[in-house]
């Protein structure tokens, strides 16, 4: 399953064009834009984005804008990463690798590992992570497939760590079944799972089904 991957093609339209308007901008979009740029009606954009939001899939602020999208955030959030030259942020460690990789960026990911959040620094170049001691936790897709709000339970256990012993320690102390993977293996798997959202989004809907 990819992280990305919502229960139907209208949620993943308005998830995929928020994403892209997102990495376009660097701000907050309206529910308009949304809704020209996916090619689904406001309404039906409307009520997506609240069940986007309720799954932890879209990111809102207070006035109802949508401010993150597939990992993606232009407000502060868990992780700061600067893609060619341009400042965001991500909900999780894979989301790091996963938009440096689709976007082919060449920046830094500022990432707090567990448990104390000592800030770890990785750099990126042309998409791919540099040589670093650095593995990434990923836990089980069954906690995706489980979890009713991936931002809130999901995003949380995705994180760097400075060895595989300390991330597996981490896990174990958890109870948290996952994957400890190297930064090539893990941009890899990103990089496959974000190409969805950076194809184009804009197509004829049949607004009688909307």
């Amino acid at each position: 399953m990819k992280i990305l991957e919502p229960p139907s093609d209208a949620q993943t339209l308005v998830q995929r064009a928020a994403f892209q308007l997102l990495l376009a901008r660097g701000s907050a979009i309206g529910l308009n834009d949304l809704a020209q740029h996916s090619g689904v009606t406001l309404e039906s954009v409307t009520n997506l984005v609240d069940l986007l939001d309720g799954a932890g899939r879209i990111r809102r602020n207070a006035a109802g804008d949508v401010v993150g999208s597939g990992g993606l955030s232009v407000i502060p959030d868990r992780h700061e990463i600067e893609l060619d030259g341009r400042r965001f942020w991500t909900w999780c460690a894979y989301d790091i690798l996963g938009i440096f990789g689709v976007t082919s960026g060449t920046g830094q990911a500022v990432s707090p590992s567990p448990p104390d959040g000592r800030p770890m620094v990785l750099h990126f170049t042309r998409g791919r992570p540099d040589k670093h001691g650095a593995v990434l936790f990923r836990p089980d897709e069954n906690l995706m497939t489980s979890c009713e709000n991936v931002y809130e339970q999901w995003c949380p256990n995705s994180n760097l760590f400075a060895s595989r012993e300390l991330a597996e320690k981490w896990a174990d102390q958890r109870g948290l079944p996952g994957r400890v993977l190297e930064l090539d293996e893990a941009s890899d798997l990103a990089t496959e799972a974000w190409n969805d959202v950076i194809r184009p989004t804009r197509i004829v809907v049949d607004r009688r089904s909307d």
